[in-house]
């Protein structure tokens, strides 16, 4: 069994979670699946349920009765046909934890999932007032150029309603951390896919009118992980979409461009997180004395055991004491349901610590560390190992970061190309510097 190195990323399962029905549509039109001995297969089911028993962060296993699903699992085996059958019952069972992070990933998930990026045509998609909608489109992309636009509303995917093809997207996807979760991961399966694949969307636009396009799934590439932008009013707005080594190096450079810059916006709106080591360097750079950003616990309460920390996993999640190179301005920090993991602790810390204001909607609230495990087939399970608590001791997974000032989505203010919460964010910066004038 080969453990491999600890994470914060939600994006990662959210691919995966695709790739899982995705093979299983390839085996349902007629693809030859693989076959694996029922001894195999057996062997591989008491694994997973057996890690899970013995690693799992919560020894109350969040409420469900770990045992009775064993017990009502275990029966199925003898009903399984095919290993997708097979996948689909370890990815069901393990799905019983309602955790965004513990997760079962075939062997072939697995092995395309490591180097798998984002694919979509060009477009995020989200609820609001219980409509499907187009959130945003990407610049130059092939969506852009078929005249598609924020705010308006999916009617059909591939020919059949939005509605039947969500619910089989909730059932691909099952419960995750939160109610948030589960619509974020369900409205990205409904669009997204395997690179070059074609997908036939019908909108409806706001006059009314309907139309249908086909779009292309293409890998969209971005060289940028730290978006910057100097805004007419004179702060700096920085765009992170993840958090990476290219993140702490980008940010860096572009917080030392604009070091004078009078409040600083950071936008993590739709940043799935990455790992500790980068997350908590980029929060480095705005404390020039050390804080605390919380601390990671095991089931027994207990901090990570030395040889994991001689690997890479901290124990107390502490940033900071850059003293004079750190920037000290002003900062608000833009969050939506789509920051998860990561983000989540980057946020949380810097609100606790009084470093920065948090704008927009209520986070994803999936924050636990997992550990990943290869098994006896090839396959891997991703099990969350560690809780996360902030330096308040508040556990974010299942709640998320509440904003300091809630700023709801409109599909009107997405029509109008209005940006409500990041007006907010400058009215903020204008209230701080008027306190800090003499």
């Amino acid at each position: 069994m080969v453990h491999r190195p600890l994470r914060l990323a939600l994006l990662r399962s959210v691919l995966r979670q695709f790739l899982a029905w995705s093979l299983l549509a390839s085996v349902c039109t007629g693809q030859q699946p693989a076959t694996m001995p029922p001894a195999l297969r057996a062997k591989v089911f008491e694994q997973v349920w057996n890690l899970i028993d013995e690693k799992y962060y919560d020894a109350n296993f969040n409420g469900v009765d770990w045992k009775a699903v064993h017990d009502r699992y275990r029966p199925r085996l003898a009903q399984v046909r095919s290993d997708a059958e097979f996948y689909t019952l370890l990815r069901q069972m393990t799905g019983e934890l309602h955790d965004a992070h513990t997760r079962f990933h075939s062997p072939e998930e697995q092995r395309r999932g490591n180097s798998l990026q984002s694919v979509d045509p060009g477009l995020s998609v989200g609820e609001l007032d219980g409509r499907p909608v187009v959130l945003s489109v990407e610049p130059g992309s092939e969506a852009e150029h078929a005249g598609i636009e924020p705010g308006m509303v999916l009617n059909t995917i591939d020919g059949k309603p939005v509605a039947l093809q969500l619910e089989h997207a909730s059932k691909a996807v099952g419960y995750s951390s939160t109610g948030r979760a589960t619509t974020l991961l369900s409205y990205y399966w409904l669009i997204s896919g395997e690179a070059n694949t074609s997908v036939r969307i019908g909108f409806i636009r706001p006059d009314g009118t309907a139309f249908d396009t086909n779009l292309t799934r293409r890998v969209f590439s971005h060289n940028l992980s730290v978006m910057p932008k100097l805004l007419p009013s004179g702060y700096t707005y920085l765009r992170l979409r993840s958090f990476d080594d290219d993140t702490v190096k980008q940010l860096k450079e572009a917080l030392n461009r604009y070091k004078s810059a009078p409040g600083v916006i950071l936008d993590l709106r739709g940043n799935t997180g990455g790992d500790f080591r980068t997350v908590l360097s980029s929060a480095d750079y705005f404390f020039p004395e050390k804080v605390s950003f919380g601390k990671i616990v095991a089931r027994s309460g207990k901090k990570p055991s030395l040889i994991l920390r001689m690997l890479g996993i901290p124990a107390d999640l502490n940033v900071g004491n850059l003293g004079e190179s750190a920037y000290t301005g002003p900062v608000v920090i833009l969050v939506n349901e789509g920051s998860a993991s990561g983000a989540e602790l980057f946020a949380a810390g810097m609100q606790e610590n009084g470093r920065a204001a948090v704008i927009g909607r209520q986070t994803c609230g999936c924050l636990l560390a997992n550990i990943h495990h290869t098994l006896k087939d090839g396959s891997e399970l991703d099990i969350s190992e560690y809780n996360v608590l902030t330096a308040k001791g508040h556990r974010l997974e299942g709640t998320g970061v509440i904003p300091d000032v809630d700023v709801p989505l409109t599909i009107e203010d997405l029509r109008d190309r209005h940006d409500a919460a990041l007006r907010q964010a400058v009215a903020i910066l204008h209230t701080s510097s008027k306190r800090a004038d003499p």
